[in-house]
């Protein structure tokens, strides 16, 4: 509530400033205390000291309580106001922690038959440094025929100078015979003494024209191995003493 309209009292008002500073001095002094000893100035005074009092307490409430302006009670919360325009993206978040590991997949289908291989080394089979392959076959392999035969580490031999000694090969699968080589102990060889044979079951076809030298190699009659057939090489050594020590066959 706003001030009521005070009277002017700046009527008679003190504004020379020596009367002022003269009238200052005087209360500072205390040269109005001497009315007390009048009942109605005492009574004045004490007044004054109550006024004075009165001001100082206004002045102090008005300036750390009230302030500016007194506070009125808060009053009733009021409607929710509209919603403001959406504020800018804040940054990003620091990533997540790693998932645990998943468990184990199913199997998976068979994978396809790998290709197959290459073909292994024939047991037996030799190739030469220029590529040549040959088959080998031991003094041991080759028998008595009508006679006996003897066979050493150092060779085979017959027990009769007219003897005859043979072996047979059965083929490997896919090769072609096309030479022999007879190796004895006879320095020159001996002549008109090898014969080579197809069999098949009985049937016996020469391979070569006439007999050839040991120690030579002989071409031959192409035989390509086939199943149920062998190769047959006969020797006819004329002495005891004649060591056979194995025979050479060439393969085209």
């Amino acid at each position: 509530m706003a001030l009521r309209a005070r009277k002017p009292i700046d009527k008679h008002k003190i504004t020379d400033s020596a009367k002022l500073a003269k009238i200052s001095q005087s209360f500072d002094d205390g040269k109005h205390l001497a009315l007390d000893v009048y009942e109605g100035e005492a009574a004045l005074l004490y007044q004054v000291q109550e006024l004075t009092d009165e001001v100082k307490e206004i002045y102090r409430y008005l300036g750390s309580e009230v302030g500016d302006g007194a506070k009125g009670d808060a009053g009733n919360t009021g409607p929710q106001g509209p919603q403001g325009p959406a504020g800018p993206a804040g940054a990003d978040g620091s990533n997540g922690s790693n998932g645990s590991n998943g468990n184990t997949g199913a199997r998976g289908a068979a994978g396809a038959d790998g290709a197959a291989g290459a073909n292994g080394k024939d047991a037996g089979l030799y190739t030469s440094g220029k590529g040549v392959e040959s088959i080998f076959i031991p003094p041991s392999a080759f028998v008595g025929s009508g006679h006996l035969a003897l066979s050493a580490p150092n060779g085979t031999t017959t027990t009769n100078a007219s003897g005859t000694l043979h072996a047979m090969w059965p083929g490997l699968t896919g090769k072609k015979v096309v030479a022999i080589k007879v190796h004895t102990n006879a320095s020159k060889g001996i002549q008109s003494s090898v014969n080579v044979y197809r069999t098949q079951f009985g049937t016996v076809t020469a391979l070569l024209s006439k007999a050839g030298p040991s120690d030579n190699e002989l071409n031959i009659t192409d035989w390509s191995c086939a199943t149920g057939e062998t190769i047959s090489i006969t020797i006819a050594p004329g002495s005891t003493s004649a060591r056979v020590y194995g025979a050479t066959l060439t393969l085209g």
